[in-house]
């Protein structure tokens, strides 16, 4: 039988990527989805202005919208505005339903871990301390994602100094209908309210003493893209590391994690519009280049912000948390 599940914010656009992924999954069924109040008893398609790439199935369109307080189920899948998960996750948690969650309301809590399964995922542990019977799971903010996936294979390199961050975020971050296109066709905006202040910390506590001492200045931009975040990262070793050693990390780390990684050996890429597709879990890295210095590294990592940096994030963690949930 198939484990159930439920998804909160279901007709958002992180919801409706949520459900491209997970409607025909092997392990877990959509048994619940939740809407805001307003729509509960709908029929899915009559509340849902579908805009997934993907063909709404046609047996969750005529899923009924379910209150919150009405669901009972192993887990929930979190798409919540952080306001209204601030309230819902804590009283599902209570009733003994893990909260895997793509909002940001408890990814800086001590007892919340924050996890991208092939990094920390020995995080897990950190349930342990909730008092809830029902546990709760973040997955960190879209750009942190691809950060920290770019990061993963350099701590191995040397002890990193000191990173300079600067992102490209398309406008499928910020919702729908996101940015206004008078703000933004033929722009860019240098800042995103709050993001920056979640880089830095949220990678910080994703590596925890693999970063010790190590120093993070971002800058954030909201771009004219429609889907995926590119990362222009610059890496200050405390050793001299070279670009050779970068890119054999690199490939080594990709063999070992079932293609985690798309390398890039043209210059012009990665490009969100051409490399990315729909169900895209990958972080796409190129312009692999030394510094200015033998202990510098230049490198863009690139990647689907509503799939791996959000819904595909939250699956993710759904399959390894019921894994270790399963070991214990």
């Amino acid at each position: 039988m198939k484990v159930s599940i439920a998804l909160l914010g279901a007709t958002g656009t992180v919801g409706q990527k949520f459900i491209s992924l997970i409607h025909d999954h092997d392990l877990f069924e959509l048994k619940y989805i939740v809407a805001s109040e307003r729509n509960n008893g709908k029929l899915y398609k009559d509340a849902v202005a579908w805009r997934d790439e993907s063909i709404l199935p046609e047996y969750i369109a005529n899923m009924t919208l379910t209150d919150v307080h009405e669901i009972d189920c192993d887990y929930a899948i979190s798409c919540l505005p952080a306001d209204i998960a601030n309230v819902w996750e804590p009283m599902l948690a209570d009733k003994g339903i893990h909260i895997i969650s793509n909002a940001s309301s408890f990814r800086d809590h001590k007892d919340v871990p924050l996890v991208i399964p092939e990094i920390n995922r020995d995080h897990f542990q950190l349930v342990n301390r909730q008092s809830s019977s029902g546990k709760i799971i973040t997955n960190p903010n879209c750009a942190t994602v691809f950060l920290a996936l770019a990061l993963f294979p350099l701590i191995q390199l040397s002890p990193i100094e000191h990173l300079d961050v600067v992102t490209l975020q398309g406008i499928s971050g910020a919702g729908y209908p996101g940015v206004s296109a008078y703000d933004l066709l033929g722009n860019t905006i240098p800042n995103i309210g709050g993001e920056e202040d979640k880089l830095e910390k949220e990678a910080l506590k994703i590596f925890g003493d693999q970063l010790n001492g190590t120093t993070i200045h971002s800058h954030v931009n909201r771009v004219p893209v429609l889907q995926g975040h590119s990362i222009v990262l610059h890496v200050l070793f405390k050793n001299e590391v070279q670009v050779e050693s970068v890119e054999q990390v690199f490939s080594e780390f990709n063999t070992k994690y079932g293609g985690l990684y798309k390398i890039h050996e043209d210059p012009f890429h990665p490009q969100p519009l051409r490399d990315l597709n729909p169900r895209d879990q990958r972080a796409h890295i190129g312009r692999i280049k030394q510094g200015g210095s033998a202990n510098r590294i230049g490198l863009v990592s690139m990647g689907h912000n509503l799939v791996r940096g959000a819904a595909g994030a939250a699956l993710l963690n759904l399959e390894y948390f019921h894994k270790y949930m399963c070991s214990k």
